[in-house]
């Protein structure tokens, strides 16, 4: 039970891993001299935009959020604000990826503007799934029932059936590329460890 928030969960710790690395490279830049790896930085900057947008906001929308504001009380006003949050991390990832063309463009000149931008970014989107996994998520665990989370998880299952199959192995292959192999937790398969 509750199989959708363990995917919503899943789906932030892999989120969560690809912007700890592009932190990480961009650290190594700054401090370490490395050269930029532009590929390396575009593919993550792609991946925490297109899997958000294309997988992992639908699915809060439609087994969080959804159900959460059909409560309503104190739920519209948290869902108001982490919707209102989404649009505004739209915002902030095109600034991301302008800031990383004017680098690329405009080499070491435009690296401080550019780390500032990974900077800014990676705080608020980090803040923006705490925030979800503080406040959403144990409302929902409080608010809906036992009988509520087996409709929501079947859903949730049957919307990754089977059109979403190609779409999450394009993801999977992506994240290994970012991040490299991960192992997976004592029990489960590696498959299950990114979304």
């Amino acid at each position: 039970m509750k199989d959708a928030l363990n995917t919503l969960r899943n789906e932030h710790r892999s989120l969560v891993a690809v912007v700890h690395t592009m932190r990480d490279l961009v650290a190594r830049i700054r401090y370490g001299g490395e050269r930029p790896d532009f590929d390396g930085l575009r593919a993550m900057i792609y991946y925490l935009d297109a899997f958000s947008a294309r997988v992992h906001h639908p699915k809060e929308d439609e087994f969080l959020f959804r159900p959460l504001r059909a409560r309503g009380g104190d739920a519209d006003a948290i869902i108001d604000d982490l919707q209102h949050e989404h649009a505004c991390g739209d915002a902030a990832m095109r600034s991301l990826e302008q800031a990383l063309v004017r680098y690329q463009a405009g080499g070491e000149r435009e690296f401080v503007a550019f780390a500032t931008a990974v900077d800014g970014f990676c705080d608020f989107y980090l803040r923006h799934m705490r925030k979800e996994e503080d406040l959403a998520m144990p409302l929902a665990e409080k608010l809906f029932s036992d009988q509520d989370w087996v409709h929501i998880d079947a859903a949730c299952a049957a919307a990754r059936e089977p059109c979403g199959v190609d779409e999450d192995q394009e993801f999977r292959r992506l994240f290994r590329r970012i991040i490299g192999p991960v192992p997976a937790p004592p029990g489960k398969s590696p498959s299950t460890r990114l979304h």
